[in-house]
């Protein structure tokens, strides 16, 4: 027994070393394979490098066409060079991500198919964690798609939607006060992204242009959206039923509406730029059923209405730029405790418009001595202290009238308008509801604004407006003396 012991202890150190090195080849990480993809390769098709691959592995793919749907099941990197296509052939989604902590980078991606009933997509997603960066996807129904797929990144892809078939023919339909119409708006189209149900993703960098929607939430909180550019789509952005959502530094140009944030709250977002919405039924920023939402630093320019509020509670709209549209806010009674401060409105044909000449309670101008700035406030700073010694009243006959026939704003700032609003300040005898700010700044408010230098803002359409009126003002005036002539009169 003692000599067993004796042999035992002489190899104890041999039998440490052995268990050291068996423990540190088991646990040594097995290292990443690169499985390159070329139509002329050993590997031709994306399907047989998936099924090859091993979960961490990096498939690369050559420039070329690749066609049939790809089903990623695994997480791996799939890397285009020098934007290779793959075609879904028309049928169901063209690239389906089932795995977590994919990659997929480089490729260009057509052809889903056109079912709107199964949301086809040009790359649908399942899961969380994945990437997908740096695509052009094109001639979808569906750009991305995101079913219940949180933690996800998307980040500078094109999407682009089916080429218009046909352009719609009417602004609205007679029982949506929400329907709008753009040339680029495809009926039949998909959105550029959506989400359903899907939480907690960053969609950053992406440009989109002719889809449906350009991102659409549905049932999607927490998500993120930062310096997305989006174009000639219906709504730029579109919330529905999605709370505590922001977004940022975004450009909405020439859509139906730059962003429609509708029966959800708790919505942030600022820096963005709203511009050129034009149409009969058009916004820059439309709020319907949203409460408890904040607008900082953005900017509404050239819309036919800044920003919409249509049954909206508590939200706040401070230090904006709204500048040169037909409509600066358009304030539904229905409407209430929104509180606007610090703003800048200018060169607006109307700065407030109040549907029935109503205003809801609790919508303030002004807080804590702060009100918003008004280029065409008429009061005196007498102390000079930056702000009007008597209140901004937005509202007068012509405005009242122009709400109730939209075609008396041919006359605006003519000499009979100018001779209204003036009759109407010596005596007020009419009682047409306005909106008060108490506290009107004399001067522009200084504001952290986005970049305006690549949008031209349209000069002086006031003044414009002012001259074509005064012109129908004498073109009326010959016509009648001419009809007086003819009868001897």
């Amino acid at each position: 027994m003692g000599k067993q012991r004796k042999r035992f202890q002489a190899n104890y150190p041999g039998l440490i070393l052995g268990v050291l090195f068996l423990a540190l080849v088991w646990t040594k990480p097995i290292q990443a394979q690169t499985i390159e993809v070329s139509p002329n390769g050993a590997t031709t098709s994306i399907t047989e490098a998936i099924a090859k691959a091993e979960p961490g592995d990096e498939i690369t793919v050559q420039p070329g066409v690749y066609k049939g749907q790809v089903l990623i099941d695994k997480s791996v990197k799939l890397i285009g060079l020098n934007y290779p296509k793959i075609e879904g052939g028309n049928i169901g989604d063209a690239i389906t991500i089932k795995a977590d902590s994919v990659t997929v980078q480089g490729f260009e991606v057509r052809g889903s198919g056109r079912r709107l009933e199964h949301s086809d997509a040009g790359i649908k997603i399942y899961s969380k964690k994945n990437i997908i960066k740096d695509n052009h996807i094109l001639d979808n129904l569906f750009g991305l798609y995101l079913n219940k797929a949180s933690q996800n990144i998307l980040e500078g892809n094109l999407i682009q939607g089916l080429p218009v078939q046909k352009k719609l023919e009417k602004s609205q339909a007679d029982d949506n006060q929400y329907a709008g119409l753009h040339p680029a708006f495809e009926g039949d189209g998909g959105d550029g992204i959506h989400l359903f149900a899907a939480s907690e993703n960053m969609v950053i960098n992406n440009t989109i242009k002719d889809t449906r929607d350009g991102i659409y939430f549905n049932y999607a909180s927490d998500n993120q959206l930062i310096g997305n550019r989006i174009s000639n789509v219906r709504y730029g952005i579109h919330y529905m039923y999605s709370d505590s959502n922001t977004f940022q530094e975004n450009t909405l140009l020439n859509n139906v509406a730059g962003a429609a944030l509708m029966f959800s709250k708790d919505i942030t977002f600022t820096e963005n730029i709203f511009a050129h919405s034009r149409g009969h039924r058009s916004y820059g920023l439309l709020f319907a059923t949203c409460d408890d939402s904040l607008a900082e630093g953005n900017i509404f320019i050239d819309n036919t209405r800044g920003a919409f509020f249509d049954v909206s509670l508590r939200n706040e709209f401070r230090n904006n730029l709204v500048a040169s549209n037909d409509v600066g806010i358009d304030l539904i009674s229905s409407s209430t405790d929104n509180l606007f401060v610090g703003n800048n409105l200018i060169d607006n044909l109307q700065q407030v418009a109040m549907i029935a000449g109503q205003v809801g309670d609790g919508n303030a101008f002004a807080k804590d001595g702060q009100g918003n700035y008004w280029n065409d406030y008429r009061g005196f700073d007498l102390d000079r202290n930056g702000i009007g010694d008597i209140p901004y009243l937005s509202g007068d006959p012509f405005t009242y009238l122009m709400k109730k026939a939209p075609a008396v704003r041919l006359f605006l700032n003519s000499p009979a308008a100018t001779a209204l609003e003036f009759s109407e300040r010596m005596f007020p005898i009419i009682n047409v509801p306005k909106v008060k700010d108490s506290y009107p700044y004399v001067e522009p408010i200084n504001l952290q604004l986005p970049n305006l230098a690549e949008f031209s803002v349209p000069a002086s359409s006031n003044k414009v407006l002012g001259g074509y009126s005064m012109a129908m003002l004498l073109v009326a005036g010959l016509i009648f003396y001419r009809v007086r002539k003819q009868r001897g009169v």
